[in-house]
């Protein structure tokens, strides 16, 4: 059995006596024969590190100017530093930075933290440091990437004999006042400019929790003539209303605004005037309907005393913005250049341009004029007026919001119109779909529409602007039923298409079969049907219904493989082509010609 024994205390004197001889011996017996074992490696300094590493050497180099290089190689300090690599300059004028002795001194201090080696791990959500410049960083932990003062910590914790280093992507320069950060920036040295010649760089240096929307360099540069034009006072108006001047408000703050409010805020500026500020659907913030976007690569230039963020437009007060009438919204919307050629054409160009009367037009755009026959329509200029009035109503601007299920409008035309609006809000008018809402105008506001409006005019000229029934228009024409087309009340047509009258050999037909033929393709009734109430009809009745016809004979419509035939695939409806209403009827576009059965009887 092994047990513990523990030594008397002569016996440990002995026994330590005798192996110091054993060592004096040993090192009598080397003497100078063998070398000093080497010092152990050490770690480098920070200065080591930063010297070391090509990414760093704009950092050294100012570094080196501001005489700082040999603080942080000195292995008795502690440091943290956020170290800028190369790029992280790019944002800004460097030779303006090393330039001041001051603010570059001021500014690489802010990077550092004495007396501690914070590891990443040590950093929270919210959590403050306080620099070697006595100005307080802010961390902020978005994702899993953190953040100091708006710049993201790209590479942590590389250790040095003296601290840590944080690898950051942009400079902070958040101890710096917002005329100092705006002289900095490269993108914003037109604005520091302007802003020092109208005598508002003391107000920039000297406001109190400002946020900036600052437009960058080529912003300024597109209106400069226009600012050449006015006075200083006038322009400290404009700057002003780039600012807001109640609390800083970084980048992730202002999402969070947008997203609970719908994606669009109106806030006060310094002015007093409000901007509106919205999120599109492609993810881009844009200000006042479009006079600027936020630049979303460059946000968040903190400062001591505000933030900056850059826009690519110069924002203009109501006072300073051009006219912008309906007219000139439609002139100057490529989209919309079919539009123009027929308000021109029509001579209404002059009264959507007036600035003392006030309009709500819903306008199509080129492809709601895809389906309509525009020569035809240009061509006769009284149904054009017509057309293009029932599209328009006077003395209103009536926002989408204020558009509701039911309501009726009267149309510059004199006719009216009927609003829908469904269970998701989406809007219709006159059948046709509101795509874009809203677009505000001097005048009056702008509804983008699907489909032009022909609404008001009888079925005659319905079939005769509408493309896909140039060829119906014209026999009927030819065969006599012009006047009963125009005349009728509550008609239901299916309108065989242009490349069904190709293939269709009617030459073997006298006139008043052409007629029945025709006729056979009209429901008349009590009101027309439009296409919802037709598949409801076929929903309950099990998918086929028959209908009769202004000719007499009855005609069966049913759902097979999804589409809606008849007279078992006589004809197919064009689901493209449906509810083209007109002021006595409506017309639904066909691919096939429908033939009485008695025509068909042996």
């Amino acid at each position: 059995m092994i047990g513990r024994t523990r030594l008397s205390l002569q016996r440990l004197t002995a026994l330590l006596g005798a192996m110091a001889l054993a060592m004096v011996l040993v090192a009598c017996d080397s003497d100078s024969t063998s070398p000093d074992p080497p010092p152990a490696e050490e770690d480098p300094t920070i200065a080591e590190i930063v010297a070391a590493d090509g990414q760093f050497s704009t950092l050294l180099s100012i570094l080196q100017a501001a005489e700082a290089v040999e603080m942080l190689d000195d292995r008795e300090a502690t440091f943290t530093v956020f170290a800028p690599v190369n790029a992280a300059f790019a944002p800004y004028n460097v030779d303006a930075l090393a330039g001041d002795e001051e603010v570059l001194g001021q500014v690489l201090q802010y990077h550092v933290v004495e007396g501690a080696a914070v590891e990443s791990s040590e950093l929270s959500d919210g959590q403050t440091v306080t620099t070697l410049a006595g100005d307080d960083l802010l961390v902020r932990i978005i994702e899993g990437n953190v953040y100091v003062d708006g710049s993201r910590v790209t590479t942590a914790d590389v250790m040095a004999d003296n601290g840590v280093v944080h690898v950051i992507d942009r400079v902070m320069v958040g101890n710096q006042n917002l005329a100092t950060v705006a002289g900095a920036v490269n993108a914003t040295s037109s604005l520091f400019e302007v802003v020092v010649s109208v005598g508002l760089g003391e107000a920039f240096a000297g406001a109190e929790a400002w946020t900036v929307f600052a437009p960058s360099n080529a912003a300024f540069a597109a209106v400069e003539e226009t600012l050449g034009e006015l006075s200083e006072e006038q322009i400290q108006e404009i700057l002003q209303y780039h600012v807001l001047p109640d609390g800083v408000t970084n980048s992730t703050d202002l999402l969070a605004l947008l997203a609970a409010n719908d994606g669009e805020i109106s806030v006060p500026t310094a002015t007093g005037e409000e901007v509106v500020i919205s999120q599109e659907g492609d993810g881009s913030i844009s200000f006042n309907g479009g006079q600027a976007s936020l630049d979303l690569g460059n946000l968040d230039y903190f400062a001591s005393n505000g933030i900056i963020h850059l826009i690519d437009g110069v924002l203009l007060p109501e006072a300073y913005r051009p006219s912008q009438t309906i007219a000139d919204v439609v002139a100057g919307d490529e989209d919309f250049s079919t539009l123009l050629a027929a308000v021109q054409a029509a001579g209404l160009a002059e009264a959507l341009a007036d600035e003392e009367a006030t309009y709500t037009v819903f306008a199509p755009n080129n492809d709601a004029f895809g389906p309509i026959n525009v020569e035809a329509l240009l061509d006769q200029p009284e149904a054009l007026a017509s057309v293009l009035g029932f599209h328009v109503i006077p003395d209103a601007a009536i926002e989408s919001g204020d558009l509701e299920d039911g309501a009726t409008v009267t149309t510059l035309a004199g006719d009216e119109l009927t609003v829908s609006v469904d269970g998701e809000g989406n809007v219709s008018i006159g059948g046709s779909n509101v795509i874009a809402a809203d677009i505000t105008a001097d005048n009056g506001v702008i509804h983008v529409i699907d489909r032009a409006l022909l609404g008001n005019q009888n079925l005659g000229n319905v079939v005769a602007f509408v493309n896909e029934t140039e060829t119906l228009f014209q026999v009927v024409v030819d065969f006599g039923l012009a006047d009963a087309f125009v005349g009728a009340e509550n008609w239901t047509v299916f309108g065989p298409d242009n490349a069904t009258f190709a293939e269709a050999d009617l030459s073997g037909f006298s006139e008043e079969e052409v007629q029945a033929v025709l006729q056979y393709h009209v429901v008349a009734g009590d009101a027309p049907i439009f296409s919802a109430a037709l598949v409801a009809l076929l929903e309950e009745n099990d998918g086929e219904i028959s209908v009769e016809t202004a000719q007499g004979e009855e005609l069966t419509i049913a759902v097979v493989d999804g589409d809606i035939v008849f007279n078992d695939g006589q004809a197919t409806l064009n689901l493209e082509l449906l509810d083209i209403d007109g002021s006595n009827g409506v017309l639904h576009v066909i691919q096939g010609l429908l033939l009485p059965p008695s025509f068909t009887e042996e």
